[in-house]
């Protein structure tokens, strides 16, 4: 138990704006290492309250089923807490990979990048930015 809780902490998962939360993740997925990453980012929604979870998967190479279909429950397991996620930087070999093997994201927000990613969180929590320069 000790063991799987220094790795959790080992999953970046910052506060990005105040209701919004930011997972990268990089490198080699895996089930396990996507369970992982969905008790991480459940267990920092309930004690920051955030009401969007920006997952940003550009540096994850490849894809099976399992990993989309974790990718999924994620998706879903925030969604009952009260989050909306976005799934953003889906690289072409990845989408590839999703749409041969058959996986209907048509359930999920996905987003280019991480600044349209972001465009959608403030939309969805009614923020604005209004720049001060004249």
């Amino acid at each position: 138990m000790a063991e799987k809780n220094n790795e959790i902490m080992n999953i970046p998962i910052s506060i990005i704006w105040e209701g919004i939360l930011f997972c990268p993740i990089w490198g080699i997925l895996d089930s396990q290492r996507t369970q992982l990453i969905m008790d991480a980012v459940l267990d920092k929604i309930e004690s920051t309250q955030s009401k969007v979870l920006i997952i940003d998967i550009i540096g994850v190479v490849t894809v099976d089923s399992a990993v989309a279909n974790h990718l999924i429950k994620i998706t879903k397991a925030t969604k009952l807490m009260g989050c909306e996620s976005v799934i953003s930087g889906i690289s072409p070999s990845v989408a590839q990979t999703i749409v041969n093997l058959g996986i209907d994201l048509s359930g999920i927000i996905t987003k280019s990048t991480i600044k349209e990613a972001l465009d959608f969180a403030f939309k969805k929590l009614n923020l604005k930015i209004i720049s001060d320069q004249k």
